[in-house]
């Protein structure tokens, strides 16, 4: 009885087991194979293969002879028998960009190599600087500008246009077993969103279980990819199988190209370059740079090319850095754009911006070396660099703790009618404690949100926009209401907030007339200042909640006045603060002469 009970429980488990392994795979559905008795490799582990080069031999050079003017070849298609080009649409809306990467809009044409036709099968998207085919080679994905967008050659046309468009998407990789798979990877999110193509479906991170996305491949059996560990939140960059055994551990950091057996990893948040020239010895590592990461490509003979920001404070410029296979550097140049296009065969390459820049990476060197005029209007031109300027003094200060006194006196001026005081505003900021220990390398856009000319010509209001990324701290985006004036040919910021010609502010500036009589009159702040010379300066409107500066005066719930007091010994300036209780009253809550630059 015991014996047959034994059989029985024998049959059932058989039973169990078998069920499970022809159970139906459904797409979308995300299922986790664990072996419980493997243990992942370590680093020192030593894997036979030679890995793959990413570049593709031209059958003739008249695949490259077939780009016009203002195109550029992207890719062959895997049936050779199709080329898709970039070619740029004709657009001025690059001078919204102060500073970062321009916003040109280019198509996607594809062209049978046979008949010569051609197609133009996608518009108005960012540069392309990444290209990748699925494993059926019906499906082809263009990435740049933090915009995907996956084109079906079957069908003839474009795929999940609007759910794609949700996200900003800065790497992707195909799925190796799935033609309809596809993983993504976010600024903030290593890991990302899986896309599902044939049933439109979108896989949130939080809502997937599996821990380790494809990034690239290695060679036809093993990939890389980016494990994420839900535990510590730590990236580490692994080699798998087609089934997503993880074979063996590499180091932190996310993977972005490979060449044979090398490989290239940024930091978090983008921020510094990690070169690992054999998987075999990855803990062998060269530190390219620290600095944030704009764009990265192996080139030909396994060279790296990798944009950073340029350190022209006035230009909106980004380095083109050239490394040989070890890691020692053959050429750096400005150029004018962050995203770098590589042609199909590795050896030639163009960079992103108002002007496309061809880069021989065979010679190491730029087609055209020398920078032409800035593809900015005439108008604004001036005005862009004492934007940029005055920005960058400002972020350098509160994301690394330079105090920067030359450009202060640069970029900065107080003025009169009306009194406008951003030089002042500036030397207190400048008294501030910076965190040391979060100082670090940043990254900065500035975008051009609003821009009015008084009719003199010597003086504009502007509204922008700054996104910066840190390599310390989470990304953030601040706007901001400028104020300035053209002065001995140069243009300077003279105010933060100030909004001059607003009816906001000259109902203000009768109330702060009023509380200044009351305060010499001793009826406010407990006779603090009374019977004192007195006279207004700057008026500046806050977000109190915050607290930060407002971008628009309506918004505004506090202003921040400075007063000037005069006596016969010396003069001093104190902060008024008033805070907005309705539209009709602005209640003083605060009288002094501490922590001038905050509210």
């Amino acid at each position: 009885m015991v014996k047959l009970k034994k059989i029985t429980f024998f049959l059932f488990l058989i039973l169990i087991l078998g069920g499970c392994t022809h159970q139906e795979v459904k797409e979308g559905q995300v299922y986790v194979v664990k072996d419980d008795d493997y243990m992942e490799e370590q680093v020192g582990d030593i894997l036979n293969i030679e890995g793959r080069i990413p570049f593709q031999k031209y059958v003739n050079q008249s695949f490259v002879d077939q780009m016009e003017i203002d195109q550029i070849l992207l890719t062959i298609a895997p049936n050779g028998k199709e080329l898709y080009f970039m070619e740029r649409i004709e657009t001025h809306d690059f001078t919204q960009v102060i500073k970062g990467n321009t916003g040109e809009q280019v198509r996607i044409i594809r062209k049978d190599i046979t008949t010569k036709d051609q197609k133009i099968v996608i518009q108005n998207i960012p540069f392309v600087s990444k290209v990748s085919w699925n494993i059926e080679g019906d499906m082809v994905a263009f990435g740049g500008g933090g915009i995907l967008t996956i084109y079906d050659r079957k069908n003839e046309n474009t795929i999940m246009k609007e759910k794609l468009a949700q996200d900003n998407i800065t790497n992707f990789f195909w799925s190796p077993i799935d033609a309809s798979k596809l993983y993504s990877e976010q600024q903030d999110l290593a890991n990302g969103s899986i896309y599902y193509l044939t049933s439109q479906k979108k896989v949130e991170a939080y809502e997937t279980r599996e821990e380790t996305y494809y990034k690239g491949k290695l060679d036809s059996n093993y990939y890389y990819g980016t494990k994420w560990d839900l535990g510590n939140g730590d990236i580490k960059t692994v080699i798998l199988d087609k089934q997503g055994k993880i074979i063996k551990a590499l180091n932190s950091g996310r993977f972005r190209d490979a060449y044979e057996k090398s490989l290239v990893l940024v930091g978090d948040g983008g921020f510094g370059l990690f070169y690992i020239k054999d998987i075999n010895n990855s803990q062998e590592v060269i530190t390219l740079t620290e600095e944030y990461i704009y764009d990265v490509k192996f080139i030909a003979d396994g060279n790296i090319a990798y944009t950073t920001k340029a350190e022209d404070i006035e230009a909106n410029l980004f380095y083109l850095n050239i490394v040989n296979n070890s890691g020692r550097q053959l050429k750096k140049s400005k150029v004018y754009g962050g995203s770098i296009a590589v042609l199909p065969d590795g050896k030639t390459g163009y960079i992103s911006g108002p002007q496309w820049q061809q880069v021989d990476f065979v010679e190491a060197k730029l087609i055209t070396d020398s920078l032409g005029e800035e593809e900015e209007l005439d108008e604004i031109k001036d005005i862009y660099k004492g934007i940029r300027g005055a920005m960058i003094t400002l972020y350098d200060f509160r994301m690394e703790g330079k105090e920067n006194w030359n450009n202060l006196k640069k970029y900065f001026i107080n003025t009169d009618s009306p009194n406008q005081w951003a030089y002042f505003d500036m030397e207190n900021i400048f008294k501030e404690k910076v965190d040391t220990s979060f100082t670090g390398y940043y990254a900065m856009d500035i975008y051009l949100k609003s821009y009015a000319m008084d009719s003199g010509g010597d003086r504009v209001s502007v509204k922008v926009s700054v996104n910066t990324k840190h390599s310390h701290a989470r990304p953030m985006m601040l706007d901001y209401a400028l104020e300035l004036i053209k002065s001995q040919g140069a243009w300077y910021v003279t105010g933060f907030s100030t909004f001059p010609y607003s009816t906001e502010e000259n109902k203000i500036e009768e109330i702060v007339k009023e509380t200044v009589e009351k305060i010499q009159m001793g009826k406010l702040f407990s006779g603090k200042l009374e019977n004192q010379n007195i006279t207004i300066g700057q008026i500046q409107f806050w977000l109190r909640g915050l607290p930060r500066l407002a971008s628009n005066v309506e918004s505004a719930d506090a202003v921040k006045v400075f007063l000037q007091v005069n006596n016969q010994e010396k003069q001093e300036v104190y902060k008024l603060v008033l805070e907005k209780v309705n539209q009709s009253y602005w209640k003083p809550i605060n009288l002094s002469r501490e922590d001038l630059s905050s509210l």
